[in-house]
């Protein structure tokens, strides 16, 4: 089940690359492009530099990933939501609107007032997402995690000794480890994975994410489909010797060959030039055959 249906739009096999912009409504976001707390701007900059520029699905997250910053709780993020509510509905163009967040009660909440699908950036920690999910029978990307809704993506330090065996903890890579944090269940029948690019915790390092993108095919074993996001991430930048706003080249090279491998959506702040790099890495990749 390599495909998916979101909101009407197909993703996996037999559909083109699909690309997730950015919206923040997140005051602590790095990413400043794509922050706004107030909601016409916030739908203009939706229309303008998402939509227009080639975006299918829009994701619009609540607080900053960014592990520097403290966690926001549900009734938090539930504060912020009204401001994510009124920006989908001044949006004049049509897209999939996704609601980033780690808890189901932040989830049900925002698909009953217009959301179409939910991005887990803690991997179904909360026991009740998937459920959740299942019940609005809507799309859910699963971030790589541990079961632990503070850790986000902190794959690494998870106890695997104890979750799996010592054996299989002693030999396992890192890649290894995301295959088997994504694979514990409950996956819906919409279920989209995410590798966990980025530097989610303070023990992961650049070669991990090295790894990751070199066996990105290995994530099509999952019977999902694959959803990225390495625009401008650090190891692409180790590797050309570029700051984060000198990194878009890189970016598109790396997002070609991310299609090439098997990604199906590709979430990113640089829209535009995104799409025509998915584009190639599909029209001229070996994996479609």
């Amino acid at each position: 089940m390599n495909s998916v249906d979101a909101a009407g739009l197909g993703i996996g096999d037999g559909h083109p690359p699909r690309i997730m912009g950015v919206l923040n409504v997140s005051e602590e976001s790095p990413y400043d492009p794509s922050v706004y707390d107030d909601p016409a701007e916030a739908a203009r900059y939706v229309d303008e530099e998402l939509i227009d520029e080639g975006a299918d699905i829009v994701d619009v997250g609540l607080e900053s990933a960014n592990k520097r910053f403290d966690v926001l709780t549900a009734e938090e993020e539930l504060d912020r939501l009204d401001v994510a509510i009124e920006t989908i509905e001044r949006v004049a163009s049509d897209a999939v609107f996704s609601i980033e967040t780690r808890y189901a009660e932040v989830a049900d909440a925002a698909l009953a007032r217009g959301f179409d699908m939910v991005n887990d950036i803690c991997g179904f920690a909360d026991p009740a997402m998937a459920e959740t999910c299942s019940e609005h029978d809507v799309a859910v990307v699963k971030m790589a995690s541990p079961p632990d809704l503070g850790r986000p993506g902190a794959v690494e330090e998870v106890d695997w000794a104890s979750r799996k065996s010592p054996e299989w903890a002693a030999d396992a890579e890192y890649v290894d480890k995301l295959l088997a944090a994504l694979a514990e269940a409950p996956l819906t029948e919409k279920t989209i994975v995410d590798p966990a690019f980025g530097g989610w915790s303070e023990t992961k390092t650049l070669a991990n994410d090295r790894e990751t993108f070199d066996r990105l095919a290995d994530f099509r074993k999952l019977d999902r489909p694959v959803l990225v996001s390495i625009n401008r991430k650090n190891f692409l930048g180790e590797l050309v010797g570029r700051e984060t706003d000198e990194r878009l080249a890189a970016s598109l090279g790396a997002t070609a060959l991310a299609v090439d491998r098997g990604a199906d959506v590709i979430r990113t702040h640089d829209v535009a030039a995104t799409r025509d790099a998915a584009l190639i890495g599909d029209a001229f990749g070996q994996r479609r055959d």
